[in-house]
């Protein structure tokens, strides 16, 4: 019976490779391994790189020199549909920029979780060492319930077991006890509970569950005063945002992050709304165009080709029959 062998390690250094061609086998690699633009901030200087990654199932993990340089996670490379999430621990300045968002610095002691499923740019400032691991974005949501698709957020110095998550992982890379699978995966699963926990008790995980809460609860009571207005003739996102003390740029952003708009709502409780009153039989006293109009409806032939769009049949065809 052959002796079982360790977790699979993967190195990778520029240190003996000619200046001439540096940058682009560092690029290559990056861009292979992590799926990211690679840069030098000084152009004129060869890059500087090395690196050592542990692989388990579930989990990848390692410590990474590198000079100073950016990482564009460009959106050409989004096509590639990976959605891991990335915890960096950088021991120099590091700032995260993305589009429509303020930038994120992280210093020294701090760790930054950021996902592949995001455009963005990180700025190593100075030459210097990080760690960093790498876990499938469904592992985490499963811990975490409120963790966004796409997070990027901060970890700051003394968010608990962050720190531990570092030490544990240092010492898992100069273990080479870690053969057997079943020892990877408990190892695996141990790594991404210590990250679920240090996520769960940062100030951006907990700031964030707060509003998606908040916003949940707004989001479900604007929908139930579209639904018991839907006949009004003041309806409209200024009408209903009035009603909920919010303002209509905040109402729309709500709707957007249900990847709907304020707009499709209305017209989807109407077109409900309309076939439920054609179904029921106690309002076969009722022509189309007065239901139209009690849903909201201008006039009747609006109804009729929305109708037809939504459920690809004429309001004769649902209407209740004797």
């Amino acid at each position: 019976m052959s002796a079982p062998t360790s977790a699979p390690t993967i190195q990778f250094s520029v240190d003996d490779l000619p200046d001439f061609g540096r940058s682009g086998a560092v690029r290559d690699h990056l861009t292979e391994m992590m799926r990211v633009e690679v840069n030098p901030l000084d152009r004129d200087m060869p890059i500087q790189y090395r690196a050592e990654l542990r692989l388990l199932p579930g989990v990848s993990f390692g410590t990474a020199f590198a000079s100073a340089m950016t990482t564009h996670r460009t959106g050409q490379l989004l096509k590639d549909s990976e959605d891991d999430l990335m915890l960096v621990m950088p021991d120099t300045r590091m700032t995260i920029q993305m589009p429509n968002r303020d930038d994120i610095v992280i210093e020294p002691g701090d760790a930054a979780v950021v996902s592949q499923a995001r455009e963005m740019r990180l700025i190593h400032h100075d030459a210097a060492q990080s760690w960093a691991m790498r876990v499938p974005h469904r592992d985490m949501a499963q811990m975490l319930t409120r963790l966004e698709s796409a997070p990027a957020m901060a970890l700051r110095q003394g968010t608990p077991m962050l720190s531990m998550l570092r030490r544990y992982g240092h010492a898992l890379e100069a273990d080479e006890g870690v053969s057997s699978p079943s020892s990877q995966q408990v190892v695996a699963r141990q790594m991404q509970e210590l990250m679920a926990v240090a996520i769960a008790q940062s100030s951006d995980y907990l700031r964030h569950s707060e509003e998606t809460a908040i916003s949940a609860v707004r989001l479900k009571t604007a929908r139930s005063d579209i639904e018991d207005n839907i006949g009004n003739a003041r309806l409209s996102l200024e009408w209903i945002a009035a009603r909920q003390q919010i303002t209509p740029r905040h109402l729309q952003r709500l709707f957007a992050n249900e990847g709907t708009s304020f707009s499709d709502v209305v017209r989807q409780v109407r077109l409900a709304r309309a076939r439920s009153m054609l179904e029921d039989p106690r309002n076969a006293h009722l022509s189309v165009a007065a239901i139209a109009h009690e849903c909201g409806f201008s006039e009747a032939p609006n109804m009729n080709r929305a109708f037809r769009q939504h459920f690809g049949l004429r309001p004769s065809d649902v209407r209740w029959q004797p």
